[in-house]
């Protein structure tokens, strides 16, 4: 056991070693995020403030046709019992019982080692002091 968690150990150690060695963390190179860094100023153009552009909408939209939805139909499959009763395809595995064996109720298996008792423990005069706790 002591082998192989130190086999296990050394091969951690030495995948960490050569993941650290490999990685390029110096920075140098260009990423996507630095073209955020460079915005142009916002501009306000005519159009953003002219409200005959903005007021137009709400004429455009009392003028649209909503279309009704052709009515929903059940098909064949839909109710089919071969379609959702896709249990039938799979065997049903049947478990065998349970048997209990002698080494399950055997005494000797199950007080293996015997556990000294414990003393009572004392209620002390500092554990019920208030000034103590306060």
């Amino acid at each position: 056991m002591k082998t192989t968690m130190k086999q296990l150990t050394a091969g951690t150690i030495i995948v960490l070693l050569l993941l650290a060695g490999n990685t390029y963390a110096k920075g140098t190179k260009v990423k996507a995020s630095s073209h955020e860094n460079i915005e142009t100023s916002l501009q306000i153009e005519k159009w953003m403030t002219n409200e005959v552009i903005w007021n137009s909408a709400t004429e455009t939209i009392s003028t649209i046709n909503q279309v009704p939805e052709s009515v929903l139909e059940l098909e064949i499959w839909m109710t089919s019992t071969k379609t959702w009763n896709l249990n039938d395809r799979f065997k049903q595995e049947i478990e065998t019982g349970l048997e209990i064996e002698t080494w399950m109720t055997s005494i000797k298996t199950w007080n293996v080692e015997k556990t000294d008792a414990e003393t009572e423990l004392a209620v002390e005069n500092w554990m019920m002091n208030n000034s103590f706790w306060n």
